[in-house]
Order: C-alpha cells, then sequence, then structure tokens
C-alpha cells in the first residue's frame, strides 16, 4: 500500500507544480496587459487634454476675432453684417458640452455627482 501512495503524492505534486507554473504565466499575462492598458488610458487622456487646450484656445481667439472686426463691421452697412452672420455659423456652440441636469427624483441624493469633466 505505501508504494501506492508515494506514487500518488509525486503524481499530486507534479500536477500541482504544473498549476503553480501556468498561474504565474497566467499573472505575467495579465500584467503586461494591464500596462498596456495603462499606457492607452494615459495617451488617451493626454489626447483629451490636448484636445480640451485647443478647443478653450480656438474659442479664446473666436471670441477676441470678433473684438477686433466689430470696430470694422461699426463702419460696413447693417445688410452685409446681418449676412455674415446668417453664412458663418460659429464652431463654439457645438463644442460646448453642458452637464445634464439631474431629475427631480434624485433631488435627495446628494451622493450623485453630475461634473462634467
Amino acid at each position: 500500500m505505501l508504494p501506492l501512495l508515494v506514487i500518488l503524492f509525486i503524481v499530486s505534486y507534479g500536477i500541482l507544480t504544473l498549476l503553480v507554473f501556468e498561474q504565474g504565466k497566467t499573472i505575467e499575462s495579465q500584467r503586461g496587459l494591464i500596462r498596456e492598458m495603462l499606457k492607452d488610458s494615459t495617451q488617451l487622456a493626454a489626447l483629451k487634454d490636448k484636445m480640451a487646450r485647443d478647443d478653450s484656445k480656438r474659442a479664446h481667439e473666436k471670441a477676441s476675432v470678433p473684438a477686433e472686426h466689430k470696430d470694422a463691421d461699426s463702419n460696413a452697412s447693417a445688410g452685409t453684417k446681418g449676412s455674415d452672420k446668417e453664412t458663418k455659423p460659429g464652431k463654439s456652440t457645438h463644442s460646448m458640452k453642458e452637464a445634464p441636469g439631474k431629475p427631480a427624483s434624485d433631488l435627495e441624493d446628494v451622493r450623485r455627482s453630475t461634473r462634467v469633466i
């Protein structure tokens, strides 16, 4: 009976060693995937930040451009002034994001945050 138990223990330890080895490989591959996801997330955050800065810069430039052209437009006729505004709608109206309002059912729940990042 003892030789059978020894063989059973050797086989079980062999299987356990194989399981530990496979788990190590799985953990390492998951660690690599997490690192790739973190790198992608960092790049995406940097891209979103750059786009937000560009949008705010464009909005600032568009805000300063009408102030500069206001003096030039005051010398122009009223008919051309109205047609310019109709043919050139500003992009700033499309790029502005608004935070959604809270529904009436959620007004009691102060834990909910509806900030736009």
